[in-house]
């Protein structure tokens, strides 16, 4: 059985590691209730942080008391225990709504579901599985793991600890005299502490870890069901490079993310730094100058130019490949773990690079110049049915073979209003009044550039413009795919296209304009689209 809630405690010293709990109880447990108590300040990062997590979370602002403190602080002050009581008291407010619930230490990172409480018994425990030396100090069973659906249980728990000769910890061995329990099993609560202290030795203990490619972490043949380590404790090195190494093997790229996130306090993508030559070049214009307006707009994302890479990477495992077609990719690109595809069709390249044994998944795609987009929205917004002055438009040019087969082999210009394709590099208009451009008609025409997506697309619905898609485009493989006649129309050819302008009436388009104009906010746009990419990851 599954528990019916979590609960956990934490100050704004250990925020960063709270943060990494709920991420990954969000993995494995989405949508759980989880109860947490915490000072001001670990409220308040949390809730700025991305993404929003899929989980139902009740907070109790009680612990401003002990903002700023360590527990050497802490233990100067006399307050250690009274604050290791806040799990007690935390597992009592939860278990007043819920029928059941386990409390975790907020430097616990599950690797699995927790699947295996016996709901016959009133509590369930996890020995340390250490020497019997320290046993004898700190206790046989870790405070950081209780399960109980006893209501009596944390106020037993409280009073057990008055005469415990190791604070919240000891005192659960008085707790298993009193009531029935079941114990964890050495698969969960894989603590730093049992790698270093064990009868065992640490050689023996890193051995009974085990990974499988694709798959997960096993101890002793059973899936291991969470570590429990402070990530930026260096004492720790050695145990958390161990399973560091096993989490690449078995490519759990969301675990390994989290880690990331809780070393820096952030996420960190690295970008190529330019100028680069040959096919690395690039203008740092579409999603890397999203990206700019990324971070400006999400404290906890970092963006750093880094040298000797040609890709954009989140952490050193995920690929967000936001190249036009699969000639940048590279042997570096295939060993990534999960590659977000910006460009391209999931059918055709994601089945290539699914090949190549990575993981890939359909992403977003972007403006041209996002800060030039963005600005236009800010300072005009959108255009309703009459204010459009124009009915259907397409401006564009072809710089290359690829682009000019694509747009230029059919009569299009017959039956769109404002038609533009010139040839070369020389745009007719500045990029500004291109998108003025867009934004003042009800259509816009797409065709496919050099990749079978263009900016082009995206532009449009930013303007609540309807896109008319034509056969090489690919507008099915995003993460959240527009949908046909309610995002966009399609047209094989001139003749089609002049019939379905003609049943589109003003109700109909404003319809399409407004989902359009809201589809791109929520999934382009540079206040929403990092929270999208999250999502994608960690729902993949």
């Amino acid at each position: 059985m599954e528990p019916s809630a979590f609960c956990s405690i934490s100050t704004f010293t250990c925020h960063h590691e709270l943060f990494g709990l709920l991420l990954s109880i969000s993995i494995y447990h989405p949508g759980a209730k989880v109860y947490l108590m915490v000072d001001t300040k670990t409220h308040d990062a949390i809730n700025s942080f991305t993404p929003k997590l899929n989980l139902k979370i009740k907070w109790f602002i009680e612990l401003d008391k002990y903002t700023g403190l360590n527990r050497v602080q802490m233990s100067e002050l006399n307050i250690w225990e009274e604050f290791q009581m806040m799990k007690p008291v935390i597992l009592r407010k939860t278990l007043l709504k819920e029928a059941d619930a386990i409390f975790l230490d907020s430097d616990i990172v599950l690797l699995d579901k927790i699947n295996d409480i016996d709901t016959s018994k009133d509590l369930g425990v996890s020995p340390q599985f250490i020497t019997n030396y320290h046993v004898k100090k700190t206790g046989y069973y870790n405070g950081g793991v209780v399960w109980t659906k006893n209501k009596l249980v944390p106020d037993k728990w409280i009073h057990y600890t008055k005469t415990s000769r190791y604070f919240d910890q000891a005192s659960i061995e008085d707790l298993v005299k009193e009531f029935s329990y079941f114990e964890f099993g050495e698969n969960y609560n894989l603590q730093c502490w049992r790698y270093y202290l064990s009868n065992e030795s640490s050689e023996q203990i890193g051995k009974h870890i085990t990974s499988r490619p694709n798959d997960k972490l096993y101890y002793k043949n059973k899936p291991l069901k969470f570590i429990h380590t402070h990530f930026l404790d260096k004492r720790f090195n050695t145990f958390n490079s161990h399973i560091i190494k096993h989490l690449q093997h078995a490519k759990m790229y969301k675990i390994l993310l989290i880690i990331d996130r809780i070393i820096n306090n952030k996420w960190v993508i690295r970008t190529p730094k330019q100028p680069l030559g040959g096919i690395w070049r690039h203008t740092n214009d579409s999603y890397r100058e999203l990206l700019i307006l990324i971070h400006y707009n999400n404290k906890d994302v970092e963006v750093i130019p880094s040298e000797n890479i040609g890709h954009i990477w989140l952490t050193q495992n995920i690929l967000l490949y936001d190249r036009p077609t699969l000639e940048w990719y590279d042997n570096t690109a295939k060993s990534s773990q999960l590659l977000l595809l910006g460009n391209g069709s999931i059918e055709k390249e994601g089945r290539i690079i699914k090949n190549n044994n990575t993981k890939v998944v359909p992403w977003i795609f972007w403006p041209r110049k996002p800060m030039v987009l963005e600005k236009i929205l800010k300072d005009n917004g959108i255009l309703s049915f009459e204010e459009r002055t124009c009915n259907s438009i397409f401006i564009g040019n072809f710089e290359n073979p690829v682009q000019q087969k694509f747009r230029n082999n059919t009569n299009w210009s017959s039956v769109i209003e404002e038609f533009h394709c010139t040839k070369g590099s020389q745009h007719k208009f500045t990029h500004k009044e291109y998108l003025m451009k867009l934004r003042s008609a009800r259509f816009g025409l797409c065709l496919r550039g050099y990749g079978s997506k263009c900016h082009r697309e995206v532009e449009l619905m930013s303007m609540g413009t309807v896109p008319i898609v034509t056969p090489e485009v690919s507008i099915k493989s995003y993460d959240d795919p527009p949908i046909e006649n309610v995002h966009y129309i399609t047209a094989q050819n001139p003749v089609e296209l002049k019939q379905k302008l003609t049943n589109i009436d003003k109700g109909k388009w404003t319809e399409m304009s407004i989902n359009c104009h809201e589809w791109y906010m929520r999934n382009v746009h540079s206040k929403n689209t990092w929270n999208t990419t999250l999502d994608c990851i960690f729902n993949s």
